[in-house]
Formats: C-alpha cells, sequence, structure tokens
C-alpha cells in the first residue's frame, strides 16, 4: 500500500480521533504555527493526514483534556523543532552598516559621473577647434622661406584654428600655391653630394673610329 493510499481526509481523521472537523482544523493550524506551515501533505489544498499525524494530533488532544490551550500543546510537542532566526552579532552589524555606507558613496560617484558626462555632451562643438597650447607654440612650416611679417599670438591661433578647418584637398592646394611663390621669390636651394660630382668626360667620335 502506497503512502498516499494511508492518507485520510478530515472528516475520516476527525472520525478517527472522535472529534468534530472544525476541532481537527483547529488542532492541525496550531501544529502547523507550531512546526511549519508545511507539516500536512496536501491535495488540492487539503489537507490529508498520515498515521504519524494522528499520532500527534491525540497526544494534542491528550494535553488538552489535561488543561493546556491547543496553542500551547502543539508548542510543548514541537518545541525545539523549528528553527530560530539566527541572531546577528555586532561585527555583522557594523559590516552591514560599512557595506550600505560605501554602496551609498558608489552611488554617488556614479551620479557625478554621469552629470560630468553630460556636461561634456552640452559643450560647444567650436571647442574641439579650439588648438591646444603647445600647438600654438611651433615654428611656422614656412619660416625661413616666406619673409613675412611677424604674427602676433592671437593671429597665429586664428590661423591655426582655420587651418584646422580646412579639407586635405585646400590643404594640398595652399601648399602648392607657397612652393610656387617660394620658387618666384628664388628661395635657397641646397645643392646634394651627388650634385657637386663632376661629370666625365665624353670621348670625340673620331677617337672612336682611329683607335
Amino acid at each position: 500500500m502506497s503512502e498516499k493510499s494511508e492518507q485520510m481526509k478530515t472528516s475520516e481523521a476527525a472520525q478517527a480521533l472522535g472529534v468534530s472537523e472544525n476541532t481537527l482544523r483547529k488542532y492541525s493550524q496550531a501544529v502547523e504555527k507550531a512546526a511549519s506551515p508545511a507539516y500536512f501533505p496536501r491535495v488540492k489544498n487539503t489537507r490529508r493526514y498520515r498515521p504519524e499525524d494522528l499520532t500527534v494530533l491525540k497526544q494534542m488532544q491528550d494535553l488538552v483534556k489535561a488543561g493546556q490551550k491547543v496553542d500551547q500543546a502543539a508548542q510543548e510537542l514541537f518545541a525545539g523543532e523549528r528553527e530560530e532566526a539566527p541572531v546577528k552579532t555586532a561585527r555583522e552589524d557594523q559590516l552591514e552598516a560599512a557595506l550600505a555606507a560605501k554602496d551609498q558613496e558608489i552611488a554617488e560617484l556614479k551620479e557625478q559621473l554621469a552629470q560630468l558626462t553630460a556636461a561634456k555632451a552640452a559643450e560647444k562643438p567650436e571647442a574641439a577647434l579650439e588648438p591646444a597650447a603647445d600647438v600654438l607654440d611651433l615654428p611656422d612650416f614656412d619660416d625661413g622661406f616666406l619673409e613675412d611679417e611677424p604674427v602676433t599670438p592671437e593671429q597665429k591661433r586664428a590661423q591655426v584654428v582655420a587651418d584646422m578647418a580646412k579639407s586635405d584637398q585646400e590643404v594640398h592646394k595652399e601648399l602648392l600655391s607657397r612652393a610656387q611663390e617660394n620658387a618666384a621669390k628664388g628661395a635657397r636651394t641646397y645643392r646634394t653630394l651627388a650634385d657637386m660630382q663632376l661629370a666625365p668626360k665624353k670621348t670625340p667620335w673620331w677617337k672612336k673610329i682611329f683607335k
């Protein structure tokens, strides 16, 4: 015989104990409160009673007849079986408080980072064209070739900003134009070692015939 077939319905268990169904339900609720809400097996949300359950309920019945209340009788039968919640130590409380403070600090840092990111994204696009300070200190690429009038730092800054906004084609065209201007002004050229070599003497044609 299977265990499930040995389980009794409420009416059958009440008849076996010699009590009413309402009294049995009252006993069952006290047991579930003292032991566990899932102490009794259920079928379609209806309690079922095993032989060992009837033994416990019979003991409760005897305690109640002896003058105890139903809840007291259940607590006495299941004393020590219900797990108590662990008590936290002072050290655990301190660690939890420290973790909570760290979580709060991390949340504040994330909020600050989000604000900085939003502020950076809201900056004007023109700011990206602003040349760095070290760029302004660089010499002009045409120094020594074109004898232009000296420029002020403000003029140089404006020139750098304008150059940064030009396309590659415009820059190439401007460089070519400056090279042509340098050639027209007679810019100095430097001879290499190969240019300074003497050309070999040519042999006259008649010496080649009468050789």
